[in-house]
């Protein structure tokens, strides 16, 4: 994670600069994915992004805890827990006991959310294709690899806001 100073951040704030154009740019493509994603495909996804994101960990790594997940996503463990439940009730999670410690609780994907993570993969993929379909091999890698490192740079930055 790259370090700056309050002068260079003063030095970008507001005009043109660098910074300003990754925040303004960082905002609109939330938005704009999220509107996409639902609009663009004519429906609502059955799975919504908090949703999609735990079950990809699940699909990835198999049965894990409550706190395990939110640490994983960076979340607060009653969130977690509220989204485990709603994956729950839609039939795409389980939870049971964990048999090393009888009070804590283990998370697994079931087939059918196993099913729908796939379906909604390919969903995605697909609609990432149409928007990208200008872009060469070359662009689109640089993009991956891009968004891969401002993930990672994100999460250590939750970890150590102060570094």
């Amino acid at each position: 994670m790259s370090k700056r100073t309050k002068e260079s951040e003063r030095a970008e704030w507001p005009g043109d600069g660098p910074l300003s154009r990754v925040e303004l740019q960082l905002a609109l493509l939330l938005r704009r994915a999220e509107r996409t994603g639902a609009i663009r495909a004519g429906h609502t996804p059955t799975l919504e992004r908090s949703g999609y994101l735990l079950l990809q960990v699940l699909s990835a790594e198999g049965s894990l805890g409550i706190n395990a997940l939110a640490e994983r996503q960076g979340l607060d463990a009653s969130t977690v827990t509220r989204q485990v439940v709603s994956l729950e009730k839609a039939g795409f999670a389980r939870r049971s006991r964990d048999p090393r410690d009888g009070r804590a609780v283990q998370v697994e994907a079931t087939p059918s959310g196993e099913a729908q993570l796939g379906r909604e993969r390919t969903r995605r993929s697909a609609m990432y294709d149409q928007i990208l379909a200008d872009w060469s091999p070359a662009e689109r890698a640089l993009l991956a690899g891009l968004l891969e490192r401002l993930n990672q740079d994100l999460d250590a930055f939750r970890r150590d806001p102060d570094d």
